[in-house]
């Protein structure tokens, strides 16, 4: 109780000086005491119900009716109990609406248009039709209706962000260790803000009156920045300066040029909220988008690990079994050799050791390209001289030179496995169709990875590039591990001039992959 009492008294006195300064503010802008009233307190009292528990709502309520109370004392042709009447009737309302104040940010945001829409018609309905019947001069329903919506779209919003500011975070404790980190502000941030500010009210001062109606649309820049770095809140922070800046500028105008000011500010706030929630709606998504890659690129490395992983076990496996099988058929084939000495034993014998090295060499190449044991040995560079030597590419006529960097560092199972597949199809593409005589390797490692593999062959079409399984292949393989694969190709046909081809002829293969 005591606790309910000290907090009741507090926020009282809290919400009392606002209200006052808020209705001295709208007093100011509008000429008006009764409108002034409509426009921020009852959009400040509007925002602070819908965050505050039930059971402060009295102390809220009372605190304003007091002060409506006291001014109609000070100003006697205040028409006071219209407007009293309609605070009362808003509180139903607001309970019955704010049961359905919760969920997400869209949710909470579709229930304060929907509060602010309502007040504003229970606004117009109370003063008006009460004001005809006590024969007490009011203003027009539009007029009541957009001061109205105008204060509810500037305030409600603002008391949800300081709400969740104060509320709905984890707040450090302020130890030793929080003071002493180095305090980080934002300058660029802050000079380019008050920048804007001071823009704005220099256009809404200095502007010459006939291009006086063109200063509002100067007022959209700071909100598109504002919504940009900072989503929805910051578009409605944005606003609030430039509600400043036109209240500031404007006193004391003309009843159309205060109607059409309500305008400009419902329509900033509106669209400001607005674009802020696009705005940041697309960067939710887009966090999504790449959380979601990052996580199915980690599920691909994973699944790459386990092939590869399967690929050592079942080439581990094969070459002993296969091996020792091998052995095993030629020692009993020489043991043949030895025993019979007739010419047909002695051929089948021969022919037995033969067919069983045949095996054994189409065993080791088949082994050699499910999981090359070169490249668990020697390393990398190793298994692709070794590629090199089994296609045989010097008697072919093609001389590689190879060039892995100066700076290089040990590269997970995947990354190696990866680049020694892209480097085996490439050469394998290079022997089968190119027709070249020199190709060029060369990984570099810094930031990321990169491998440029290029010959001086025919090339190909552009729109044969993925065709085939191979590249297609590679292609896939990179675009998993979160890389980018590029292919240049120069093509000629092999039967028009030589002297032709040899001027632009030949592919290069571009690979980048992040360091894992």
């Amino acid at each position: 109780m005591r606790h309910y009492l000290l907090t009741s008294l507090g926020g009282g006195l809290f919400f009392i000086c606002s209200w006052f300064c808020l209705w001295v503010i709208a007093f100011y802008f509008l000429g008006d005491p009764a409108l002034a009233i409509l426009f921020f307190p009852f959009a400040l009292r509007l925002g602070i119900t819908l965050h505050t528990a039930n059971r402060y709502w009295i102390t809220i309520y009372a605190a304003e009716w007091s002060l409506i109370l006291l001014l109609a004392k000070v100003l006697h042709d205040l028409p006071w109990w219209p407007i009293l009447i309609a605070s009362a009737l808003s509180w139903p309302l607001l309970w019955y609406i704010r049961r359905y104040y919760y969920g997400d940010q869209w949710r909470q945001l579709l229930v304060m248009a929907v509060s602010i829409i309502s007040t504003a018609i229970i606004n117009v309905v109370i003063v008006v039709g009460f004001g005809s019947i006590a024969q007490i001069p009011v203003s027009p329903v539009g007029m009541i209706f957009l001061i109205s919506v105008t204060g509810g779209l500037m305030l409600v919003p603002t008391c949800y962000l300081l709400w969740s500011f104060l509320f709905n975070r984890s707040w450090i404790p302020l130890t030793v260790a929080l003071i002493s980190r180095p305090l980080e502000l934002r300058h660029r941030d802050l000079c380019l803000y008050a920048l804007l500010f001071i823009a704005n009210i220099l256009l809404q001062i200095n502007l010459p009156d006939e291009l006086s109606r063109f200063a509002p649309f100067c007022l959209a820049i700071p909100i598109i920045v504002f919504a940009y770095r900072h989503g929805w809140q910051g578009a409605l922070l944005g606003t609030l300066l430039n509600s400043v800046a036109l209240i500031a500028a404007r006193s004391g105008v003309s009843n159309m040029e205060i109607t059409d000011l309500l305008l400009s500010l419902s329509a900033q706030s509106l669209t400001g909220i607005l674009l802020g929630l696009g705005i940041q709606r697309q960067r939710d998504l887009n966090r999504k988008l790449f959380s979601e890659l990052g996580r199915n690129q980690a599920l691909s490395r994973q699944l790459i690990q386990t092939e590869e992983s399967v690929r050592r076990d079942v080439a581990r496996e094969l070459h002993d079994e296969i091996g020792q099988n091998i052995t095993a058929i030629r020692m009993q084939a020489s043991i043949l050799k030895r025993v019979e000495t007739t010419p047909v034993t002695q051929q089948c014998a021969s022919t037995i050791e033969q067919l069983s090295l045949n095996v054994y060499d189409t065993a080791k190449g088949l082994l050699s390209r499910l999981r090359p044991k070169t490249l668990d040995d020697l390393g990398l560079a190793k298994a692709v001289e070794q590629v090199v030597c089994d296609l045989k590419l010097e008697d072919k006529g093609i001389d590689v030179a190879m060039a892995w960097g100066h700076k290089q560092q040990v590269l997970c199972d995947t990354t190696s496995v990866t680049l020694y597949r892209i480097c085996q199809e490439a050469l394998n593409n290079i022997a089968k169709y190119s027709q070249a005589t020199e190709v060029i390797i060369e990984l570099d490692i810094d930031q990321k990875i990169k491998l440029q593999i290029e010959d001086n062959g025919i090339g190909f079409k552009a729109e044969d590039a993925f065709k085939g399984f191979g590249l297609r292949g590679i292609r896939e393989r990179v675009e998993v591990l979160g890389g980018h694969c590029s292919i240049v190709s120069n093509y000629h046909d092999k039967f028009q001039n030589k002297a032709l081809r040899k001027q632009e002829t030949g592919t290069t293969l571009v690979i980048i992959l992040p360091i894992a």
